[in-house]
């Protein structure tokens, strides 16, 4: 099988050789301060990182995406950004503006809408073919997505996230939804992250239950036909894909949008879903303390109660397939 990731590795050292915006973010992205947050039994990085201020202070209401260029459209892309392709419909790119060492961003050849139904298998192939580097992730239209007009997928440092390490330690303490000898689903919810967890090593299945849970996300969101507000991360080890949804109730916490000293720009995405917190402003980064990210991840994460809806119509679905 196609290694892509030694194919992204390569391309990452060629363009932070040659291109200079690239090589400047990622010499500040290694000496940028970072410090740990205790909560419980795991932990919450955060990062000050002020090449992300674009991204987390970007305004993505549909007259200013209407009214923007896409700046992931081939004939809007710097000069300098070069890609290795993935399949006949996707590329793999450098992320100019890295939270991880090794940060890309992998999107349609095509200027299309950002959905993750019926893209899934790309999300799967990526992660088996990238799987001795990275993590890939992907981010609702409607929660963390800076191009929710474009389809693409990023990847980024595997183990970097805290949640690639407590995982296992903290499915541990989830609730079962149903398992057999190809797949396993899980409900977590003391995680501050309430999340489902789906594993299986047949793809065709991990395909089949992630529609099961996007379709129980959606009868509780009400059917608006717009995407029901997720983060998803996928990952391949051992034969076996595993993938994690983390249902959102809404894009950014309350402290986003206050004023004054109260504002901090800290707007969640599927990389704070997996545990780094990154914010562009350093008095952010000085301020933001345990009862800000336990409010922040409360605010934006589904509800106990509706999650617990959630779990219940996942299981039952589940029972028939």
């Amino acid at each position: 099988m196609r290694d892509l990731a030694a194919q992204a590795k390569k391309l990452l050292d060629e363009q932070t050789r040659e291109w200079p915006l690239l090589r400047d973010n990622l010499a500040a992205l290694a000496s940028v301060q970072t410090r740990e947050i205790p909560i419980d039994d795991f932990v919450l990085k955060v990062q000050f990182n002020p090449a992300r201020l674009t991204s987390t202070a970007a305004n993505t209401d549909a007259k200013t995406i209407r009214e923007r260029k896409c700046f992931l459209c081939a004939e809007n892309r710097p000069r300098e950004q070069r890609s290795v392709p993935f399949g006949d419909d996707y590329l793999v790119l450098c992320n100019p503006f890295p939270i991880f060492p090794e940060h890309f961003t992998i999107p349609h050849k095509e200027h299309r809408h950002q959905q993750i139904g019926g893209n899934l298998n790309v999300m799967l192939q990526l992660a088996q073919q990238m799987a001795s580097r990275y993590t890939i992730f992907y981010n609702g239209p409607r929660c963390g997505a800076s191009a929710p007009d474009h389809l693409h997928f990023q990847a980024g440092s595997r183990g970097f996230m805290p949640i690639d390490r407590e995982y296992n330690t903290i499915k541990q303490g989830g609730i079962g939804l149903c398992e057999t000898r190809s797949f396993s689903v899980c409900a977590v919810e003391d995680y501050l992250r309430r999340f489902i967890a789906i594993e299986s090593n047949d793809p065709e299945m991990l395909v089949k239950l992630f529609a099961a849970t996007e379709s129980a996300l959606q009868q509780l969101a009400g059917n608006d036909g717009e995407e029901p507000l997720m983060n998803v991360l996928a990952s391949y080890d051992h034969d076996t894909w595993r993938v994690i949804v983390f249902p959102r109730a809404r894009h950014r916490p309350s402290f986003y949008f206050a004023d004054g000293e109260e504002k901090i720009l800290l707007s969640p995405a599927a990389v704070e879903m997996g545990g780094i917190c990154a914010v562009p402003l350093q008095k952010d980064f000085k301020r933001l303390d345990r009862e800000h990210v336990i409010q922040a991840f409360s605010e934006v994460t589904l509800p106990a109660e509706q999650f617990a809806q959630l779990r219940e119509t996942l299981a039952a679905t589940l029972a028939s397939i």
